[in-house]
């Protein structure tokens, strides 16, 4: 069973397909292994492994333009690359699967789309500025762009809330940025994106953020705390969160204010970085205008002689509550 970063408890929600065991059940094999974990029952039955999620119609396949590998030594390496879904009317990204070249040295990938000829020519003039494929892309695209599709070490696709998708422009590029960490040697890597589109759907989504990037952590500390809130603008659905911080995070939670009362929208007891992805909600959540949301993260810097800060390094930190999100009205 896959780790699972969020608690699926019912305290802060439930997630759809969340791999969770309930106390009842850490409680029996806890018991179980104490006892020496006696053999049961021989039965005969064989077990059989679920099948492993395949994204089910294959309508658009992003490619990086070429294999990729730095020329000059580095570790923390983020690339972005230009590509062209080429699409002759706007469509909406329902779904999606990631086919990782180099599984074993992409840190996480975020696909953009740009929406506007200064945007994509911006892009390829920092591309053409370069050499070899794509150009240097630290933390962000550097050029105006807007979400898509993201994955972490771990997460592969999978179908967005029903009724729901991301809008692809007609005619316009995209970019596809690549965090790498070459630790494991610097073979070329080719990763792919498949999409699956629709032509409409009941409720466009973007992807918003609340984050605190005036990190400042003191090294040696077993919990260092620290949070940030923002004030909404408008009335939200929300359909699902992704918890981001690096190696040292160990708890977060987002919280959404409406005056006297607070709801949970996201807890993290154990935080793993390889354990990282979108969840969503099995009952949407809703905010309205005027909701102060407010994010907490907790980190362990006892591995640590220095102060720690924001960054997009592997051993810099953040603090980030992605959200899948629609506007009502």
């Amino acid at each position: 069973m896959p780790p699972f970063n969020l608690d699926n408890g019912g305290g802060c929600n439930t997630y759809v397909g969340a791999p969770w065991l309930s106390e009842a059940d850490i409680a029996t094999l806890a018991t179980w292994a104490q006892a020496g974990a006696p053999a049961g029952e021989i039965t005969g039955e064989t077990l059989e492994s679920p099948t492993a999620w395949r994204l089910d119609r294959v309508d658009l396949t992003i490619s990086m333009p070429a294999p990729y590998a730095p020329t000059q030594p580095i570790i923390d390496d983020y690339r972005c690359f230009i590509v062209e879904p080429d699409l002759p009317q706007d469509a909406f990204v329902t779904a999606f699967e990631v086919r990782l070249g180099r599984p074993d040295v992409v840190h996480h990938l975020t696909l953009y789309a740009l929406d506007s000829a200064e945007d994509e020519q911006a892009a390829a003039d920092l591309d053409a500025a370069e050499e070899g494929p794509g150009y240097t892309c630290f933390g962000d695209t550097i050029v105006p762009s807007r979400w898509l599709v993201g994955s972490g070490p771990s997460d592969r696709g999978g179908d967005l809330p029903a009724g729901t998708g991301l809008r692809i422009g007609a005619g316009r590029k995209a970019v596809l940025q690549m965090h790498y960490n070459w630790q494991n040697g610097t073979a070329p890597d080719r990763t792919v994106i498949d999409l699956k589109l629709e032509p409409v759907v009941e409720h466009e989504a973007v992807i918003a953020r609340i984050a605190d990037t005036k990190l400042e952590l003191p090294p040696g500390l077993p919990a260092v705390t620290e949070s940030n809130e923002m004030t909404m603008d408008a009335d939200y659905t929300v359909w699902g969160v992704w918890p981001h911080m690096h190696n040292l995070g160990k708890h977060l939670r987002v919280t959404a204010n409406h005056g006297a009362s607070e709801s949970c929208l996201a807890q993290v007891n154990r935080y793993q970085f390889h354990w990282q992805r979108f969840a969503f909600y099995e009952q949407p959540l809703h905010v309205l205008a005027g909701d102060t949301l407010q994010i907490t993260c907790t980190y362990d810097t006892t591995s640590r002689d220095t102060t720690t800060r924001w960054g997009f390094g592997t051993d810099d930190e953040m603090c980030i509550g992605f959200f899948y999100i629609t506007r009502n009205g």
